[in-house]
């Protein structure tokens, strides 16, 4: 099992923005679905309160935030944001310093869970767009969700459904949620654990807190990125935005 605290994973990731050179925040955006930060790059992280309506506060006024990508970057791993559109901001400033893959896989996120849980157990984290197909391609499906639709399995029972799993496909967002240390800890060392969604950081460290591919997002137009994101629009409909997936080194797929 992998036996990590959410905190000592935040931190590991704000180390790794730190490892980078600083860069100023040049504008910041919450949309309704996501948080957008300016600086070395456009970093993008799904809002909190989209995922959890009602349940968190909004994002702060901009004026509070630090002109530093570094310093806001380095407020992820504060207990006191956890869950909160803060936090988001935060990862969208670790998403502005990291820079993408040098050498990212040749295919999204999806497909390379759909190649893995082929005739597999597969266990999935959010209720992502593939999970059809996964259904028909797979022995086992579980889609696990706080907030379960019909078909989904409570995410509480994580204890009991994930040790099964040969595959795991979790979303970026259990690092804003606090709920990846959990998770982590219930996956079986041999399984294969792979992390999507636009929240998902570029973050070495990640590799080794057990994660085997990080499937996150590159922004080469900015300024549609920005747009879209103003406009309300979420990642599956946002231009300016492309899928871009790092494979642990060493890793054969």
């Amino acid at each position: 099992m992998r036996r990590h605290s959410q905190r000592d994973i935040l931190q590991a990731i704000a180390d790794d923005a730190r490892a980078v050179p600083d860069a100023a925040i040049t504008g910041t955006t919450t949309g309704t679905c996501l948080a957008a930060v300016s600086a070395r790059y456009c970093g993008l992280a799904s809002l909190v309160s989209h995922i959890a309506p009602g349940l968190v506060p909004a994002a702060p006024a901009t004026d509070s935030l630090p002109s530093s990508a570094r310093e806001l970057a380095a407020t992820l791993p504060d207990p006191a944001i956890a869950n909160t559109d803060f936090a988001s901001l935060a990862m969208a400033a670790v998403n502005a310093l990291l820079p993408p893959p040098e050498q990212p896989l040749d295919r999204p996120g999806q497909d390379i869970v759909l190649a893995r849980g082929k005739g597999a157990k597969v266990a999935v984290i959010g209720h992502f767009p593939f999970v059809d197909d996964l259904r028909r391609a797979c022995a086992q499906v579980w889609v696990l969700e706080k907030r379960p639709r019909p078909g989904d399995v409570d995410a509480s029972r994580a204890g009991e459904i994930l040790p099964l799993a040969d595959v795991v496909a979790v979303t970026g967002t259990t690092l804003l949620n606090g709920s990846l240390a959990g998770i982590l800890s219930h996956c079986r060392d041999d399984a294969f654990v792979v992390m999507l969604g636009p929240s998902t950081p570029f973050a070495p460290s990640l590799f080794a807190c057990g994660l085997d591919v990080l499937a996150g997002c590159a922004v080469p137009d900015p300024e549609a990125a920005l747009a879209g994101s103003r406009a309300g629009k979420c990642f599956k409909g946002l231009a300016g935005v492309r899928q871009a997936a790092w494979a642990r080194p060493g890793l054969a797929l």
